[in-house]
């Protein structure tokens, strides 16, 4: 699902991109990205369009920019955690360094397009599920889990879950169908 973010979203990311690099560079924080087609600035950027993007779609309210961590948690619907994973190429599916990074109830995978201000929701995992289907894979720099594009579900089927539950029915696991937890 496409999702276009408007010039004042865009703005805000790039701003909280060079933010999040000098509060990096403040604390002696050595970069995590290697890439030579892209500046931290920019990658950091685009992981808050990825966030934008999301929240947008859900109705949550916007990521901040965290001085320390975020814990693994970018965003919040109700009760129901996400982690929102940005990459640059669909191919490479959703990617967590270890189980244990997998922090939040589902994540969501977002890719950019050809515009600068819209991006590419590709789907969603519950965290079970991920821990599932996912498969070892090095990309050149250890080991990481992956769950690739076909693990994934339509984002519109979260988009129903998390809408037409009620605070009225309870927590979220008192449904028949949780949240990526069957």
């Amino acid at each position: 699902m496409l999702v276009r973010l408007s010039p004042e979203d865009v703005h805000n990311c790039t701003l909280m991109g060079h933010d999040t690099v000098a509060l990096c560079e403040m604390r002696g924080v050595p970069p995590r990205l290697e890439n030579k087609n892209q500046t931290r600035e920019e990658a950091n950027a685009l992981g808050f369009k990825a966030e934008f993007a999301v929240a947008r779609l859900l109705g949550t309210n916007l990521p901040t920019v965290n001085v320390v961590t975020d814990g693994g948690i970018d965003l919040w619907f109700g009760d129901v955690s996400i982690d929102v994973k940005f990459t640059n190429k669909q191919s490479n599916g959703l990617i967590f360094d270890n189980e244990e990074k997998f922090k939040a109830r589902l994540a969501v995978l977002v890719t950019p397009t050809d515009h600068d201000d819209v991006m590419n929701i590709v789907g969603w995992i519950g965290r079970k599920q991920f821990l599932h289907v996912a498969k070892v894979k090095d990309f050149g720099y250890g080991p990481r889990l992956v769950a690739v594009g076909h693990n994934l579900k339509r984002i519109e089927s979260l988009w129903r879950r998390l809408h037409e539950w009620s605070p009225g029915e309870g927590k979220w696991e008192t449904r028949k169908e949780t949240c990526g937890e069957r």
